[in-house]
């Protein structure tokens, strides 16, 4: 016997198997199944034989994969989960969420492979750029640092200046990126340098626990100093002229709700 219930505008489904219920879930357009976070049990009895019996359905329908994500409350759920199959995917820091393939063969795909930076090239009327040390290194780099989760680029890399210089900035072009790999915990990195254009000079550092110095300096005094690594030296020697990548100017609201940011190569001049 099967009923519906609305549960937060989408419809969950139950089935009713020897006067159990199966956990609440939802279909997704991939063959798969998502259980509703918001209905598991905490008893973890309960919950088991839910999961047990939904596993059964899910096989019995064909569904490919069954995404379980656990808030950090129901924490104590997750050995049970693993225990019937259930692998990790992904965390946040209030969740966590878990996958079981029905055959091993069937495709996941696996989100959480990067972490996202992003670098400032800042250049003053003087053509001195703009560079930080950190504390305990000896050589000088672009200020920069991580994009936090649903932060924009452009958004970042000004916030990111702001607080290891104290300078302002406006955002002007995407000048280009680097991959490298493996990173920090097994992950890829992919870092952004972006072109900004200054609206003080005034050095004032809001990150002191980690910027040790900012600075201005020409590129020449930059790139003569042995103190500063090759790679950084490599960014700001190819990077000084370049045009880059504009951000477009297109409405992206018209196609969808989501954050959006796209940069496109800057058309030439007639």
């Amino acid at each position: 016997m099967q009923s519906r219930a609305q549960c937060q505008g989408a419809v969950y489904f139950h089935l009713k198997i020897s006067e159990m219920f199966l956990l609440a879930f939802e279909y997704n357009q991939f063959n798969g199944v998502i259980i509703n976070s918001d209905r598991i049990p905490e008893n973890s009895e309960i919950f088991s034989n839910q999961l047990s019996a939904l596993l059964r359905y899910t096989k019995q329908q064909n569904k490919a994969v069954v995404w379980l994500t656990l808030p950090i409350n129901l924490s104590h759920l997750i050995s049970i989960s693993t225990d019937q199959g259930f692998t990790f995917h992904n965390c946040l820091p209030e969740e966590v969420t878990l996958v079981f393939k029905t055959n091993p063969q069937d495709f996941v795909p696996f989100i959480p492979t990067h972490s996202l930076g992003a670098g400032g090239l800042v250049q003053n009327k003087y053509g001195e750029i703009l560079v930080i040390k950190e504390h305990g290194a000896r050589n000088y780099k672009l200020p920069g640092g991580h994009i936090e989760l649903g932060e924009k680029i452009e958004d970042a890399v000004i916030r990111e200046v702001l607080e290891e210089t104290g300078i302002n900035t406006t955002f002007d072009t995407i000048l280009g990126m680097a991959s490298t790999h493996p990173y920090r915990f097994g992950k890829s990195n992919i870092y952004i340098i972006c072109k900004l254009t200054p609206l003080s000079e005034d050095i004032n550092i809001l990150d002191t626990q980690e910027i040790d110095d900012a600075r201005w300096i020409t590129p020449k005094d930059y790139l003569a100093d042995d103190n500063n690594n090759v790679f950084n030296k490599y960014l700001v020697k190819s990077l000084l002229n370049g045009k880059g990548l504009v951000k477009s100017t297109l409405d992206l609201r018209q196609f969808s709700n989501l954050k959006h940011e796209m940069f496109l190569a800057a058309p030439d001049a007639p």
